[in-house]
């Protein structure tokens, strides 16, 4: 099932970071497969809803 969604310049710039620092360690950029599952493992998610949160909470430097 494919959603149209809409490219938010920031998530696309988020993207690129991860995808350029990959590259940067690695030698190689990553895949689309790869950066979604990466991003999709249980502990990226935990990692980025304790984040979340915890800007949301006004600490952090965002």
């Amino acid at each position: 099932m494919t959603h149209q969604i809409e490219k938010d310049p920031v998530l696309v710039d988020a993207l690129k970071t991860v995808s350029d620092f990959i590259q940067q360690v690695t030698g190689a950029a990553p895949t689309s497969a790869e950066m979604a599952d990466a991003l999709t493992r249980y502990f990226v998610l935990n990692e980025i809803k304790e984040h979340i949160v915890m800007l949301r909470d006004g600490e952090g430097d965002g």
